[in-house]
């Protein structure tokens, strides 16, 4: 939007003597003849800006020109740099990276950025392009107010067709949701992006709908499964697992090598599965529906192959 170029064209000249033309053009997507115009939008809003032609030349504010250039100070801009960095990783938008630059931007030639105390890095989590395009898809819907086909396999393996009205994208545990409103079910749900095998982004638009962000425990469509509590003997390679998915107040090292713990588990797929990926790190102590339940599992899945 041109008052948002304004803006960020006040910011950039503050803390820079000048700025040529060609470079505010590529910066901002536009041509030069718009970035000239915005100057004299920017004169007849009494804001002291000037030109100065010749290869040296470019666009500059006058030094005199009173305005709070530490309402984002170099630390405030560091940390604000950092998390864009970060979701950059996660979402490659055009208008992420826009921002990036002119966050940097903002930031004067004589600034050194300090070194962050906290910083992102999602370089070892590989999103297949399959699943990438389709976050850049439903980004890009959101934006303008698409309707969405989507063709999707539920938890229990059920397929149905959904049209959706979407609203916003949730990053959460390593997997990417998109939260809308559902017409089948007249309802807001939230899907799993990999569990959608086919999505149609319609040219009909909607009106949007009084929406916030839904809790994600609390969404109708998350499915709820009978909580069992189980101990368990983990060793030092599990450890860091279970630390990460529960709350261990009740962790107790057993031995140099193991650690007993409690914890409540779906008793259901999920659950077993949960476990499963740990291996032969963790051993099941308490007998029960859970165990019983584990067992059956595993019976299945060697009845597969044999």
């Amino acid at each position: 939007m041109k008052i948002e170029r304004l803006i960020s064209m006040i910011m950039l000249l503050l803390q820079r003597e000048l700025v040529s033309a060609a470079e505010m053009a590529r910066m901002f997507e536009v041509s030069k003849r718009t970035i000239y115009r915005d100057v004299d939008t920017l004169s007849m809003a009494n804001i002291p800006v000037y030109t100065l032609p010749g290869s040296k030349g470019g666009i500059g504010i006058m030094p005199t020109y009173k305005i709070d250039k530490k309402l984002l100070t170099v630390e405030d801009l560091s940390a604000i740099v950092a998390s864009l960095d970060g979701l950059e990783q996660l979402l490659a938008s055009p208008e992420i990276k826009k921002t990036v630059l002119k966050m940097k931007n903002m930031l004067g030639e004589n600034d050194v950025l300090p070194a962050n105390s906290i910083s992102l890095d999602f370089s070892n989590w590989s999103m297949k392009q399959e699943l990438n395009d389709k976050v850049e898809k439903l980004h890009l819907a959101i934006k303008k107010l698409q309707l969405v086909q989507l063709s999707y396999i539920d938890r229990d393996g059920k397929q149905t067709t959904r049209l959706i009205e979407p609203y916003h994208l949730l990053f959460r545990n390593r997997s990417w949701y998109v939260q809308g409103y559902s017409l089948e079910r007249e309802n807001f749900r939230t899907f799993k992006i990999s569990r959608i095998v086919g999505m149609d982004v319609l040219d009909q638009v909607f009106e949007s709908r009084n929406f916030t962000v839904k809790p994600f425990e609390s969404m109708p469509s998350r499915p709820h499964f009978q909580l069992c509590e189980v101990d368990l003997l983990v060793d030092k390679v599990a450890r860091e697992q279970i630390v990460e998915r529960f709350d261990v107040a009740s962790m107790k090292q057993v031995d140099e090598e193991q650690f007993s713990v409690v914890v409540n588990l779906p008793n259901h797929e999920v659950g077993y599965r949960f476990l499963l990926q740990l291996g032969t790190h963790v051993t099941i102590c308490s007998r029960g529906s859970f165990y019983t339940g584990f067992q059956a599992y595993l019976r299945a899945i060697h009845e597969k192959y044999v």
